[in-house]
């Protein structure tokens, strides 16, 4: 059975309706159902940077596993909608929208993590500074440091002490890599503290390391003290007075519950393989992210009115389709937007912006070609259709070629710049959906109503005067 054009025209925008309805409910609610990038809701955009040690040299499976790592932490904090993306060979930018403690996520994003037990009998002699402990080990900087050699520093216990500095050449006794577990605990004083567990060979390591100790401690007839260091600092260092089998061992000191629980998080996630550090860091406080998004759509509105009356004012009954045509296509663009999951942006926001104005522009394209068909003496149906067949190619050739630059800048840019080209290219391919199907649906009904013959309210004329 073939279907008249008026019936194809219906049923097209009965496909319409229900499009319209399946945008609303990935819009519904409205307020919270978009993602909001950083830049609209304030929060934490860090650019870390892996350095090139003989301990920790970089690597492209290093900065691999380093990513995974961080999206590990990053998720077990809580962050909404992070964003941890590779720049270039060694750089990793971290954007973390709503986050409100910008010195805690600091530390737990960035921290390596690694984790080892030290017998106190391997620290040797202690050096006052740094720079004393860096002189004697004839290098300027611990990136310099030999990869068998490591700088610990050990924190004063109290105001009447300061800080000891050691040059420790021996293996650790045991190393974070042979952890199973770690969980926030409290003492006997209900001061926090952070309990592990190791795995079957790590807490067999443990398990001699802590005998070895209790041994020379009977011989000697002096506490033995195991040191437990994580990331170069001294953590605690409790006596060993037996073996201590099962893996089990924990952390205590100056841990506030807060400090307790960053440490067991990073603890849980693993080492970074790669040193990193922080060469740029930005954050955005949520007054001024809510302010630029309502900028951004104040503007976006403003835009949508103006063009909205233009079309009104100049093409009459034409423009009231267009903009039935470009209500349709703003729905359906929110609703696409929330469907892929997008995470919306200020770039993204002026993509959709630029794309309204080229969803017009299609329409501007149709209704010059029918008034053309219409001022050639031709009906208006019959206008409507030839009108439609010659601005297709115009149409299609202005849109793919905007087309194919949003695909490029998706594919070669990051951040901003790839939001900007995701609205963008949905904007250009929604934009022809909308011209070639929906905006001609409606010109084919509407051709069909007595109203379609008055020049006055559609604008159109069949005057066909030509000048010298």
């Amino acid at each position: 059975m073939t279907l008249s054009t008026t019936q194809r025209n219906v049923l097209t925008l009965v496909v319409v309706v229900v499009l319209l309805i399946g945008a609303a409910f990935f819009i519904y609610p409205p307020g919270s159902s978009t993602r909001l990038g950083l830049d609209l809701q304030g929060g934490l955009a860090v650019l870390l940077e892996a350095q090139d040690t003989a301990r920790a040299p970089r690597t492209d499976d290093g900065m691999k596993q380093t990513i995974s790592i961080i999206n590990d932490r990053i998720n077990r904090l809580g962050v909404t909608e992070p964003e941890v993306q590779r720049q270039g060979e060694w750089k990793i930018s971290v954007q973390l929208p709503g986050i409100e403690n910008r010195a805690d996520a600091l530390a737990i994003i960035g921290k390596t993590a690694v984790l080892e037990f030290y017998d106190v009998q391997d620290f040797g002699a202690p050096f006052t500074s740094e720079v004393e402990a860096l002189e004697a080990a004839g290098v300027a900087s611990e990136a310099e440091l030999p990869a068998d050699q490591r700088l610990v520093r050990w924190p004063a216990q109290d105001a009447t002490q300061q800080d000891r500095f050691y040059l420790v050449g021996a293996t650790p006794a045991v190393t974070g890599s042979g952890l199973d577990a770690a969980q926030v605990g409290f003492d006997a004083n209900n001061q926090p503290k952070v309990d592990m567990q190791f795995k079957s060979d790590g807490a067999q390591a443990f398990a001699e390391v802590t005998e070895k100790l209790a041994q020379r401690g009977l011989v000697m007839g002096q506490d033995q003290l195991l040191a437990i260091v994580l990331d170069g600092v001294v953590e605690s260092a409790p006596r060993v007075s037996q073996r201590i089998d099962g893996g089990q061992a924990e952390i205590t000191g100056r841990f506030s519950l807060d400090e307790a629980k960053n440490l067991v998080l990073v603890l849980q996630t693993g080492a970074l393989p790669i040193e990193l550090e922080v060469i740029d860091e930005r954050s955005i406080g949520a007054t001024l992210g809510r302010a630029s998004l309502n900028q951004a759509l104040y503007a976006g509105l403003i835009g949508l009115i103006l063009v909205a009356v233009y079309m009104l004012v100049y093409y009459r009954m034409l423009g009231l389709i267009a903009d039935i045509a470009l209500a349709i296509y703003a729905i359906l663009f929110w609703g696409i937007l929330n469907a892929i999951d997008a995470t919306l942006t200020l770039p993204g926001i002026a993509g959709m912006i630029l794309t309204l104005g080229m969803a017009v522009d299609a329409n501007v394209i149709i209704f010059a070609r029918v008034r053309e068909e219409v001022q050639a003496g031709k009906s208006v149906r019959t206008a409507v259709e030839a009108g439609f067949r010659k601005a297709l190619s115009a149409i299609l050739d202005a849109n793919v070629t905007t087309l194919i630059t949003a695909v490029i800048l998706f594919w070669a840019a990051t951040g901003g710049v790839r939001g900007f080209a995701l609205t963008l290219g949905i904007g250009v391919a929604l934009s022809m959906f909308t011209a070639i199907v929906i905006t001609r649906a409606l010109l084919g009904l509407f051709a069909g109503l007595k109203v379609s013959k008055n020049p006055t309210l559609t604008g159109l004329s069949r005057k066909t005067e030509r000048t010298a």
